[in-house]
């Protein structure tokens, strides 16, 4: 007996070939319009006041700085500057700190001891330093890095370990707050690493330094 099968329908094998067309230019589609949207949104352009070291490394409230006196160790101590950005040391009381180079109170401590001991010789060193920036992502040992110096962004990522070998250095990201609001410049490292002459970007207290993973 023979069956006689309905005929296909050229309908149905249209209709499965332009949904499987417009699956796999919904896919491209995706694929190549997302990078499009994110650019749509692209990073400012870093400002000329990052070239410049501003910060001094002056000393600040938070610091923590050991005195030292060759004369009378017994003297010897350790102090964290008050937010009044004071320290208070035996014999002369207490001593503006915040705002003055190392140096510069180390001759000052220097002098105000003439009088009281025969070797007035003190030696200031700076301890902790409460400012910083914050490394994470492709680093060695993400974490805060000190601002005891004016210090550029590479010289913070190579505190903080240097770069991983899973990172992207032609994507890093600076987070600052200025202004109230969070600004994000985005550097490219490789050029430094390169030897090519570039501009140093200098960080500021409390950015955040993202080194980005690379995309192979």
């Amino acid at each position: 007996m023979t069956t006689n099968h309905p005929p296909r329908r050229a309908g149905s094998s249209v209709r499965r070939f332009l949904t499987t067309g417009l699956l796999c230019l919904s896919a491209w589609f995706a694929a190549f319009a997302l990078p499009s949207c994110t650019d749509m949104n692209p990073a400012p352009p870093v400002p000329a006041e990052a070239y410049t070291s501003k910060p001094s490394g002056n000393l600040a409230p938070g610091d923590e700085i050991s005195v030292s006196f060759s004369g009378a160790p017994e003297l010897n101590t350790k102090q964290k500057i008050q937010p009044n950005g004071k320290v208070s040391l035996p014999t002369v009381g207490d001593v503006s700190a915040a705002g003055r180079s190392i140096n510069s109170l180390q001759a000052s401590l220097t002098s105000m001891y003439q009088p009281h001991l025969q070797d007035p010789t003190v030696v200031v060193s700076l301890e902790s330093a409460a400012a910083g920036v914050y490394v994470s992502g492709e680093v060695l040992r993400p974490g805060k890095v000190p601002l005891d110096r004016p210090m550029t962004a590479l010289e913070a990522v190579m505190e903080a370990g240097g770069f991983s070998k899973f990172a992207n250095p032609k994507q890093v990201i600076v987070i600052r707050k200025q202004n109230g609001r969070q600004q994000r410049y985005v550097l490219n490292m490789n050029d430094t690493l390169s030897g090519m002459e570039s501009s140093p970007f200098y960080v500021r207290p409390f950015d955040v330094i993202y080194v980005k993973q690379s995309a192979w």
